[in-house]
């Protein structure tokens, strides 16, 4: 009987072998996510066929072959809210290929479900929310694509997943890019303002921003994430700028006076004169405020009472590489490609 047992063993690594190798090529022909696979081989005694047609029919295969396709267009989504004396704001990114999709109602809802998703995990979760709320130089906490889409959304499904079946739905490609989440802490002074520019429907359009601040209204927060969607400040204040950034500019700057004749001390007021207007064009605080110019944004809130914390700005497709394509040249391929 002993001796049977290395047998059953070589028998079961086989097998295993064999699964994996089931895997692998399904994988390779079909390009859907790997426990999608693994679920379709399962589910019918790992016969590649019939796995093939269960990924085609629940239409994974066909939403990973478009998955190399660029898609920079799409919406944002931004949400707040109030509970237990706490703000926590949520904005996310969803791309496609077009503008016509992101017009799509299906694919808002899966913005707002992203969105959604996000500023309920602040809510139930107090180890993300305690993440959330830190501030690094500045800038609100980032989520990325993969983080995201193993999020649970409200129907149970991840993020990930609704991804997909959106694809599916709309015939792109579909991802959910990136989210910006913060939440306060309770009892703070801190509030919290969102702007949607473009907007398609409540809370969804084509670049979002929000802004943390201490001090100041709900309503002139508001004021000053438009402002963040227009300006498009890089940095909140001076000191937030990275050293790299900040060496760049002055060699640039250096290297402007250089055999001017100019005394050293006039070269270096010079070059201060120079970093400022650079922190005018890339601070928040530092530009002049939309809705007054003759204020910067930092005297705007100083005047009421206030103090600025964080920000985040969203922009559709921002970052991006895209390639340039000319139509002709697309249809004369295309053209070519059925000849």
């Amino acid at each position: 009987m002993r001796a049977l047992v290395p047998l059953r063993r070589a028998f079961a690594s086989a097998a295993g072998a064999d699964k994996l190798g089931a895997v692998k090529r399904l994988r390779e022909r079909t390009g859907a996510p790997i426990v999608d696979v693994k679920n379709a081989l399962a589910a019918h005694d790992y016969d590649a066929e019939a796995a093939l047609d269960h990924l085609r029919a629940s239409g994974l295969a066909a939403a990973a072959k478009k998955a190399h396709r660029a898609s920079a267009d799409g919406v944002v989504c931004a949400t707040t809210a109030r509970a237990n004396g706490a703000w926590t704001c949520a904005i996310a990114e969803v791309n496609s290929e077009t503008d016509f999709v992101a017009r799509n109602e299906t694919f808002r809802a899966l913005a707002r479900a992203a969105a959604t998703a996000t500023a309920t995990r602040l809510d139930e979760d107090a180890a993300f929310a305690s993440e959330c709320g830190t501030i690094v130089d500045g800038r609100v906490t980032e989520l990325s694509e993969e983080r995201l889409g193993a999020m649970r959304t409200t129907s149970g499904k991840t993020l990930g997943e609704m991804a997909r079946e959106t694809a599916v739905s709309v015939r792109e490609n579909v991802r959910v890019r990136r989210a910006a989440a913060y939440a306060a802490t309770a009892g703070s002074e801190e509030v919290i303002g969102t702007y949607v520019h473009g907007a398609l429907a409540p809370g969804v359009g084509r670049q979002a921003a929000c802004v943390v601040a201490k001090g100041v209204s709900v309503d002139f927060a508001n004021k000053l994430a438009m402002h963040v969607v227009a300006s498009a400040p890089a940095y909140l204040r001076g000191d937030c700028v990275p050293n790299d950034v900040y060496e760049r500019e002055m060699a640039v700057y250096r290297s402007q006076t250089e055999g001017s004749g100019k005394p050293a001390n006039i070269v270096e007021k010079i070059l201060a004169g120079r970093m400022n207007k650079f922190y005018e064009e890339v601070c928040l605080e530092n530009q002049k405020f939309v809705l007054d110019d003759s204020v910067t944004v930092g005297k705007a809130v100083k005047a009421e009472g206030g103090e600025l914390i964080a920000f985040t700005r969203m922009k559709v497709g921002e970052g991006i590489d895209v390639e340039e394509k000319d139509f002709a040249s697309e249809v004369a391929e295309a053209v070519r490609s059925t000849t």
